[in-house]
């Protein structure tokens, strides 16, 4: 499989994510609080599977070899996805401090919960959108088929680094937050 379509495809894995994302958002607006585990699960997929698999891959493998094409005349674009990724990062964590707060209700965890749930949401979408309908559609267009096969190898050897199933387990994941939302 084409490496970029590989990317799209685990883009489609974190949508869903997102999604439940949002879904826990609006339950909790509605003052039905999904279970700190529903959330334990969210930063677990985040920062295993979205950012140490699938955010490895395009920082370290992706936007170095594309940028090493362009001396330096894609540094911006490249810079503000890596940039998005780390804003993403920084939201995570903040979800994951608030945890023990929003468990007993403390209004400001919550708050804090809610807040950082929606800028995450709306700054992966959007990011997702533009890597998927701009970023590597110019990639493609840039790449040799001889450094497509060495970006596939390369995405090969990361997937052996971080387990064969680091995909089948991330969507375990996902799959088992959907069901915790829908029977709350």
């Amino acid at each position: 499989m084409n490496p970029l379509e590989i990317l799209s495809n685990e883009h489609g894995l974190i949508r869903q994510y997102l999604d439940n994302l949002a879904v826990a958002a609006e339950k909790i607006e509605a003052e039905q609080y999904p279970p700190r585990e529903f959330f334990d699960k969210a930063v677990e997929f985040a920062r295993t599977f979205a950012d140490k698999f699938h955010h490895f891959k395009e920082e370290h493998v992706l936007f170095v070899r594309v940028a090493q094409k362009h001396s330096g005349e894609l540094d911006d674009r490249i810079d503000t996805l890596r940039l998005q990724h780390e804003r993403g990062r920084e939201m995570v964590n903040a979800i994951a401090n608030s945890l023990d707060g929003y468990e007993e209700r403390n209004e400001m965890k919550v708050a804090e919960m809610l807040e950082n749930l929606a800028a995450y949401v709306s700054l992966l979408r959007r990011h997702i959108h533009v890597e998927d309908h701009v970023f590597y559609p110019l990639a493609e267009g840039e790449l040799t088929a001889d450094e497509m096969e060495a970006l596939a190898e390369e995405f090969r050897m990361a997937r052996e680094r971080a387990g064969e199933d680091t995909f089948e387990a991330s969507h375990k994941l996902v799959v088992d937050m959907g069901s915790t939302l829908v029977h709350m």
